[in-house]
């Protein structure tokens, strides 16, 4: 006897083992450009439920200077049992001029620091930090600083939305991200980066095996149900 599509769907886990899609630029405006928090939640939502539609597993949402609407995302995602790991995150400006995304802080990073106190500072609180628009004279600098606490944890070499390949002679691991600011930018994209599950891991974006098994609700068994 042929077995039903639920049976068959519940013995379908362990998806991504190996290779995570990751677009750790994703922008959502401050939380006071938004009229009221359900909107905010919606563009939230929205946005990653496109991200789920294409396939990515690792976003990060990125907000001017501030990390509150990232870290509503992620925890949005983790309460709705979204099949999605979200990196909170924001931009910043160093003092130098040279911008970086920060992710997996509670609180924005003090302003006006010079980029390697940014890096310091935000690898004393256990973050992670890309460099984006690295150019030759920067990446001098950054090579300098490679292996230290002082440097950034990646680079951002390519981004969708703002265009642009950064050829750059660095060291470091290179993401190239869409930039999408909302669910229709990330519905026309195709742009992510593939990166082993041991590296997101210690990379500190995913936790653990976060995903491996990952099942709909819809599939769970309900408790309490008459």
């Amino acid at each position: 006897m042929e077995r039903s599509w639920y049976h068959i769907a519940k013995e379908c886990t362990a998806l991504r083992k190996n290779v995570l899609r990751v677009d750790l630029c994703l922008f959502i405006d401050k939380e006071e450009a938004f009229s009221n928090e359900d909107y905010l939640n919606s563009t939230i939502k929205s946005i990653l439920t496109s991200a789920i539609i294409n396939g990515l597993d690792i976003v990060g949402v990125l907000s001017p200077d501030i990390p509150s609407v990232g870290l509503r995302a992620k925890q949005m995602a983790q309460q709705q049992q979204m099949d999605i790991s979200v990196v909170s995150g924001q931009t910043y400006i160093c003092s130098g001029k040279e911008e970086l995304y920060i992710y997996n802080l509670l609180k924005p990073v003090p302003r006006n620091l010079s980029i390697d106190k940014a890096c310091g500072y935000v690898h004393d609180n256990n973050g992670f930090v890309l460099a984006t628009n690295v150019n030759s004279k920067l990446a001098l600098t950054l090579n300098k600083l490679q292996g230290s606490k002082y440097a950034p944890d990646g680079v951002e070499i390519f981004n969708a939305k703002s265009g642009g390949y950064r050829d750059v002679d660095i060291d470091f691991p290179r993401f190239v991200n869409s930039g999408a600011t909302s669910a229709s930018d990330l519905d026309s994209s195709n742009v992510f980066t593939l990166i082993p599950r041991k590296t997101a891991q210690e990379m500190g974006l995913i936790q653990g095996d976060q995903g491996v098994d990952f099942i709909p609700k819809y599939l769970k068994p309900q408790t309490g149900v008459i």
